[in-house]
């Protein structure tokens, strides 16, 4: 005899499925970002004006980390109204 759990209830099922999108969105996004850096390199380059490392390091930290700053930010409202977590606070409202 299997011991298996039981099915999720809807509410469960909609966190799971809002915290996968929200895995999906940021992986989409850090994508994103790497392309964006790559093009940022490239143009550095094509510059011609030679850069140290530790500015280029400086522009791969500033252009990663705002931009997955900004989707986890929108990821996060979209998470919550996915997940249902809005609907609790409209309760409270007398």
């Amino acid at each position: 005899m299997t011991n298996s759990a039981p099915p999720p209830t809807p509410a469960q099922a909609r966190m799971i499925e809002a915290r996968r999108r929200f895995a999906r969105l940021m992986k989409l996004m850090f994508g994103a970002s790497l392309v964006t850096l790559i093009g940022a390199f490239a143009w550095l380059h094509a510059s011609g004006t030679p850069m140290p490392l530790p500015f280029l390091g400086a522009i791969a930290v500033a252009v990663i980390g705002s931009l997955m700053l900004a989707a986890a930010l929108m990821g996060l409202v979209f998470f919550s109204a996915a997940s249902g977590a809005d609907e609790s606070v409209d309760k409270l409202d007398p």
